[in-house]
């Protein structure tokens, strides 16, 4: 009977760290890409430690926009943005550029890394949340 046991809370444990595992390798995986998207398509104006660039450039890190605002973000990655902003209380006027090769994927994956690494999440911006929103952009 004691057996029983151990056997039958291993088998939990071990499907547990399983289930764990497989959403803890997908977030790794959005990140480490996302990561290296960013480092590619937005760190020369954003700078790779997220603070911007003096005046001309917001910065991501520590940014009240990019906590009220993921749709918007989300959207910009792929169609830029001319609109001026405010980001902690300082106006931005220079346009973004669009990326238009970006993918949806793409787009999670940046967001996936930028969210977690400057915006107090601990998840995955999942790409069919992506696709609706990049659905519906104003362009």
């Amino acid at each position: 009977m004691k057996i029983l046991n151990y056997c039958l809370l291993l088998t939990v444990y071990c499907l547990l760290l399983t289930a764990c595992s497989e959403k803890d390798i997908k977030l790794k995986q959005y990140y480490i890409d996302g990561q290296a998207l960013y480092k590619l398509h937005c760190a020369n104006c954003h700078q790779d430690n997220g603070q911007g660039l003096a005046g001309l450039y917001p910065p991501i890190a520590g940014s009240d926009f990019l906590e009220k605002n993921k749709e918007l973000i989300l959207c910009s990655m792929r169609n830029g943005l001319k609109d001026t902003i405010v980001v902690n209380g300082k106006s931005f006027h220079q346009a973004m550029p669009a990326n238009t090769q970006l993918q949806a994927l793409d787009v999670a994956e940046i967001a996936t890394y930028i969210y977690n690494e400057w915006g107090n999440e601990k998840t995955i911006t999942e790409v069919k949340y992506v696709q609706k929103v990049l659905e519906n952009c104003k362009k």
